[in-house]
Order: C-alpha cells, then sequence, then structure tokens
C-alpha cells in the first residue's frame, strides 16, 4: 500500500480529460491511497495443453479491472473518521477513471516497465490494484522508484503482435489482450493466439521481475482463492467444454470474474483456438 497526492494525470490520455482528475469524483481530494494485491500464485499446468483454454492470472483472479470490494473498509474507515472516500471504480461513468498503474508509481509502490506495467521489486507485475479518493491529508511519497529495466527487452522481444515498439509504450490496438476482447482479431493474430481464449501475459512470462518471486516462495506472499472451482478447472476449461456453453452459463460461471468480454467473442476465441489445437496436434 502507498499513498500519493491527488493532483490530476496530465500526461495520461483518455478521451473525457477530466476523467483523470481525481477532484471530479472527490472535488477537494488531497490523496490517493493504492493498494496491490499479489495475484502471481494463481497458475495452472493444464495451460501448457493446447485442448485447455488458457486466460491470466489476471482473468482468474477476478480482478479483471480495478480493486473494489477489497478497499471498502479502508473507505469506510476513512467516512467514519468525518473524511471523504470514494473507491476507484473505472466501470463507473460518473467518476474519475484513474490510470492507477500511474498512481501506483506516484505512491512509490514501483516503476512503469517497458512493456508499460507496474513493476514491484518483490511482485513484478503481479499485483492488482485498488484505490481510493480522499480528502484525508496522508504523508505522500515523493520518491521515485528507479527504473531498473535498465537495458532489458525481454518483454519487447517477445510480444508477438509488436505491441511494444515503442518501450514504456504499448499500442493497444496491436496487443494480443485487446484482439482477444474486441471485434477485431486479425489472421496473423488467431494463430499466434495459440490455445488463449480470453488474456494474454506473453511479455509478463518473460519479464525477470516475475521469476524472481514466481521461483521462490515469499514470506508474506497468499494466493487468493478462485472465483469459480478450481478442482473441477480441467473438465470445465477443456476447449469442447467451453465450445458447448450457453450465454447463461457462460455469465453463471465467468461472470463473477468481470472480465467485461461478451459471450460472442469468448466463443469466437474458443472456436479459433481448437482450429490451434486441431494443428499442434496434426
Amino acid at each position: 500500500m502507498g499513498y500519493a497526492d491527488a493532483s490530476a494525470f496530465i500526461d495520461y490520455a483518455i478521451g473525457n480529460s477530466l476523467r483523470r482528475d481525481p477532484k471530479m469524483t472527490v472535488p477537494d481530494a488531497r490523496s490517493i491511497i493504492v493498494a496491490g494485491i499479489y495475484i502471481g500464485g494463481i497458475t495452472l499446468p493444464v495451460w501448457d495443453d493446447p485442448w485447455y483454454g488458457r486466460t491470466s492470472r489476471l482473468y482468474l483472479s477476478g480482478f479483471f479491472l480495478d480493486v473494489v470490494k477489497p478497499m471498502a473498509p479502508i473507505a469506510r474507515l476513512l467516512k467514519e473518521e468525518g473524511y471523504r472516500a470514494v473507491v476507484c471504480d473505472s466501470a463507473s461513468e460518473m467518476t474519475s477513471v484513474l490510470p492507477l498503474k500511474l498512481a501506483a508509481v506516484r505512491a512509490g509502490l514501483g516503476w512503469q516497465g517497458k512493456h508499460s506495467l507496474l513493476i514491484s521489486k518483490t511482485y513484478g507485475t503481479f499485483l492488482a490494484l485498488g484505490g481510493v479518493i480522499t480528502n484525508a491529508d496522508f504523508e505522500h511519497n515523493t520518491r521515485a522508484e528507479k527504473d531498473r529495466c535498465l537495458k532489458c527487452d525481454k518483454c519487447r522481444d517477445a510480444c508477438p503482435m509488436g505491441a511494444l515498439e515503442t518501450p514504456y509504450v504499448l499500442n493497444r490496438n496491436r496487443c494480443l489482450s485487446y484482439m482477444l476482447q474486441s471485434d477485431e482479431l486479425p489472421e496473423n493474430a488467431r494463430a499466434t493466439m495459440e490455445n488463449r481464449v480470453g488474456d494474454c501475459e506473453i511479455c509478463q512470462d518473460v519479464c525477470p521481475w516475475n521469476h524472481k518471486h514466481l521461483n521462490r516462495p515469499l514470506g508474506t506472499k497468499r494466493t487468493l482463492s478462485f472465483p469459480i472451482d478450481i478442482q473441477d478447472w480441467t473438465s470445465f476449461f477443456h476447449l469442447s467444454r467451453l465450445a458447448e456453453l450457453s450465454q447463461e452459463r457462460y455469465k453463471e460461471r465467468l461472470g463473477g470474474l468481470s472480465t467485461d468480454i461478451p459471450y460472442r467473442f469468448f466463443q469466437r476465441n474458443v472456436r479459433i483456438a481448437m482450429k490451434n489445437a486441431r494443428t499442434a496436434k496434426s
């Protein structure tokens, strides 16, 4: 957890410039409380089998968007003390849409890597982020975390779609994760996606700062409980079963993950993944 001042993010590109200002949510905002929840422990060996749908740690964590519910007790405590406090929620159209990644950098939780993601020395890129905007005046972080990417370009070299052509800047329209969640899925992405049905974390898999924590126990590391029953992952996420999901069943089983990926896009991804699996086995 860290504390940042609540000034606007003037370099954050978003359609409505007012929404990058915390004061749109809390007019007299003074602080942003930023917290990270470790999700690195969420991984499944079946991802390496082409006949099982592959997603990502963020997808499975239930925090595909901003971390909201776990921040509620902090906001509630502040309100009980007489302060204004609003949990950041990018799904709301009436509040600020804060770049929590940049807020986390401002709060001292890490630095922005060449893949554009937040990197923590301890937890790598696997922190789901949440924030609270408040008029409480905390002691803000003033020390910027050193950029430790240096000459490393592993994430950029590994990106199959060339979405990291410019260091530290993600070309969203060329990002495989974005394509899997949108209407446009060009032919070159269809073979590249392999068995991925909802998200991609190739750039994170190769990041040395993830190897440091994934390959050794952490004294403070705790894995999250899955929003879905992990015991039936093997059967449920077999591509043949995913292909049979009705829209109602899709919402029932995967709606709690809050990915906002439309059913028709998910089913398209499953069909392509099945085609790729047949090719891989031939």
